[in-house]
């Protein structure tokens, strides 16, 4: 089937005819718009680091940062859609490829609130399965799930609530089997021992990726993301998304961003080395449970009670926790971001002043846990020298 035939398949009604209104507009020469304010307050540009004019509007197609993308991403700018943060292109795709009151989108518990968000918010059925045991994608439950009016599959990857990846081979089967379309939320694949799925868009022409610039490379306070898809998708959302929602200084930024990708990639490892290294404090305090493996610059946490736990961090001013034990799975879970060192420092300090109430108890089983175990693994070995 051509890629336009499925496009058409999978829009609804009332975007086809928009997005048909819309391109025979794209067709008209376009005037300059005047200046909204010809005056140029030089010192105020000096002051956030250029004296370049502001007085015309951010170029709508991000034209010079898709040039600079298509290296990075091995991709033409054709397949390449700029959005103001991956948040505002996940609701233009729903909003693009979902119609109210008859598709619906089938989705993953627990994970961040932004789809559940806007699929409510276009009034859509939402079915979200539980993640397995080890937060492992339920590949037997997802096809038992997906039904007629299953218009979109949404996954996050790496998973911004857990901080887990998936295997990309289950995600690549899901995409490949399923007749709608799948997305693929990349925002932290930065920090990820897995590569991103970019490179099947050739092959998959049902395939959005969303990924960001706010995580690994800085850039929240200008956010800017980036869906990559089929040269037919990424028309249709260039056609609908918000004119002038990336400021020109966003784009700038971004744009120079990629010429030090060297710098970003430095930052990632320097992250990745701090997360271990809280992982491996925290995992030996009596206050917490359990710290789950993480793909991202975040650590899931199961701690004794969570609210308490919460309330204690937010006293010593850390912030970036993240009360997540209402989702489901994680009762008495907290996620925490990972700081520079000083603010690693202070988390931990946090956690090691947090008294426990069965220290004593669980420390003393986990001493005899781990020494049966090692007890035991003295024996297997024994017994391979004796040839038991």
């Amino acid at each position: 089937m051509e890629h336009s035939e499925n496009l058409n398949q999978w829009l609804p009604k009332h975007i086809r005819k928009l997005v048909a209104a819309k391109a025979a507009l794209a067709e008209v020469p376009v005037l300059k718009e005047g200046f909204l304010n010809a005056h140029r307050p030089t010192g105020l540009y000096k002051t956030i680091g250029t004296d370049e004019d502001h007085s015309q509007r951010p170029d709508i197609n991000a034209t010079r940062l898709k040039e600079e993308l298509t290296a990075h991403v091995h991709l033409n700018s054709q397949q390449i859609c700029i959005g103001n943060g991956s948040t505002e292109l996940i609701d233009l795709v729903i909003r693009t490829f979902c119609h109210a009151g008859k598709d619906r989108i089938l989705g993953f518990q627990p994970s961040s609130a932004r789809m559940a968000h806007f699929a409510q918010m276009q009034a859509l059925e939402l079915d979200l399965l539980e993640l397995g045991h080890d937060f492992e994608l339920p590949i037997y439950e997802v096809r038992k799930r997906i039904s007629e009016s299953t218009k979109m599959l949404f996954i996050e990857n790496p998973n911004h609530i857990t901080g887990s990846c998936f295997a990309n081979f289950d995600i690549v089967d899901l995409v490949t089997s399923f007749d709608g379309i799948v997305v693929i939320d990349e925002s932290a694949i930065d920090y990820s021992s897995d590569k991103s799925l970019v490179s099947i868009l050739k092959d998959c022409s049902n395939l959005i990726i969303i990924q960001s610039f706010s995580r690994a490379w800085g850039l929240a306070g200008l956010p800017v993301g980036m869906a990559y898809a089929s040269p037919e998708i990424i028309q249709v959302l260039n056609l609908l998304k918000p004119p002038f929602s990336v400021n020109t200084m966003a784009q700038k930024m971004a744009k120079k961003a990629l010429y030090v990708a060297d710098q970003k990639e430095r930052i990632v490892t320097k992250t990745i080395q701090e997360r271990e290294q809280v992982k491996a404090v925290l995992q030996k305090l009596p206050a917490v449970l359990e710290v789950f493996e993480s793909e991202t610059n975040t650590l899931l946490l199961r701690v004794e009670d969570a609210d308490i736990m919460t309330e204690h961090l937010k006293k010593e001013e850390l912030i970036h926790v993240l009360n997540v034990s209402a989702l489901p799975g994680l009762e008495n879970c907290i996620r925490i971001s990972i700081g520079k060192g000083l603010d690693n420092m202070r988390l931990v300090k946090a956690f090691k002043d947090m008294p426990s109430k069965t220290a004593g108890p669980r420390l003393f089983w986990k001493a005899v846990s781990g020494t049966l175990r090692q007890a035991s693994s003295f024996l297997g070995v024994f017994k391979k020298i004796l040839g038991v």
